[in-house]
């Protein structure tokens, strides 16, 4: 979390030096803080845009529940980590008159991000507690009891290891420390139990969704939602490979790939819970669109259908309309040859005579 510290002298041991600070100094090109910083807000941003939509969508279709709520603190603690290490690192880890707080905002530090990766995994937890039933359901109890057991000891570590606290990020100090190597050792163990967790939890959701009444891609796509949880994993592992830096001489210099795959882990625990839910919102709303546009297509089909219809009745409609009238027309020929009397039409006489009598004129 800060800038190395070098012996001018020559090289130094990592133990019995504690009588020669004096000799001590601080190269400020040599630092991690900028690399930590900068990956840590760039987690917390990512996994809080995760984390706002699933409780944007959690909010519109109903209310928040305990799993929720545990995310919500979880991302807290994980901004509260980046905060607490930005200030460190404007403090510039270079100044020994400054390295007391420097201490205390690493302990809090390790504090929030224990806090943040055990809640992250406990919510997901508590979301498959509904989920699941009989042996399914306790493992599930088992793997949030034993989650939270083991991260008692690693946030207390921290603040009991050393005295005074500052030796416990730069073992030069003058001060007392129990053996590092017991709780380093505990650190990597509590970060591989983690990781088993996840992934065992990643994989219930297969042993239970699979016999669930729906189409097999369906299946296999709810399985591989909830199954992103193998991801925390991986990162778990990756902050086990990084523990075991902390029982180096100068850990503000050492320690910060523990630090970042710490972050990490939380931050893709927070982000692999929240995709599940995300999932379920996208794949109604496009249910919904294909459904709109299928029934606009069919409105429009009927609209269509029923133009053509009407324009066929009228188009009949006339043609009948038609035939009645020239049969009429036929029919009035007809009549009129047959009739006693006629009309010329011819337009110079309009005389009506008989066809059968004619009359003489009288003298």
């Amino acid at each position: 979390m800060g800038a190395a510290l070098l012996f001018a002298g020559g090289s130094a041991t990592f133990f019995g030096m504690s009588s020669q600070m004096e000799n001590w100094v601080s190269n400020p090109e040599e630092t991690h803080g900028p690399l930590m910083v900068g990956s840590i807000w760039a987690l917390t941003g990512i996994s809080g845009a995760f984390l706002a939509l699933r409780l944007y969508i959690r909010r519109n279709v109903g209310k928040l529940w305990i799993d929720d709520i545990l995310l919500i603190f979880a991302w807290m603690f994980l901004l509260a980590q980046a905060i607490l290490n930005q200030l460190a690192v404007d403090l510039g880890f270079v100044d020994f008159s400054n390295l007391q707080r420097i201490a205390y905002f690493g302990a809090i530090g390790l504090t929030l991000s224990t806090l943040a990766i055990n809640l992250s995994k406990i919510s997901f937890g508590i979301t498959l507690l509904r989920l699941t039933t009989s042996w399914a359901q306790w493992y599930t109890w088992f793997a949030i009891i034993t989650l939270s057991a083991f991260a008692i000891p690693v946030i207390i570590l921290p603040w009991v290891q050393c005295r005074p606290l500052e030796k416990t990020f730069v073992d030069l100090i003058p001060g007392e420390c129990i053996d590092k190597r017991p709780s380093v050792n505990f650190g990597i163990f509590q970060a591989i139990w983690a990781a088993l967790m996840d992934i065992s939890l990643a994989l219930l959701p297969w042993s239970i969704i699979w016999n669930v009444q729906m189409r097999i891609p369906e299946k296999i796509g709810v399985c591989l939602a909830m199954s992103l949880g193998i991801l925390a994993g991986a990162t778990a592992i990756m902050r086990a490979v990084y523990v075991q830096q902390l029982a180096t001489q100068d850990i503000s210099y050492d320690a910060t790939k523990s630090v970042i795959w710490s972050a990490a882990e939380s931050a893709m625990t927070i982000v692999a819970t929240s995709i599940p839910v995300l999932r379920a919102f996208i794949n109604k709303k496009i249910g919904s669109a294909i459904s709109y546009i299928r029934s606009s297509s069919n409105r429009s089909t009927n609209a269509s259908v029923m133009q053509s219809r009407a324009n066929n009745s009228v188009r009949l409609s006339t043609a009948i309309s038609k035939k009645e009238t020239s049969r009429n027309v036929s029919r009035a020929n007809t009549l009129t040859r047959n009739s006693k009397n006629w009309i010329t039409l011819d337009g110079i006489s309009d005389k009506s005579v008989t066809h059968e009598e004619l009359r003489p004129q009288d003298d």
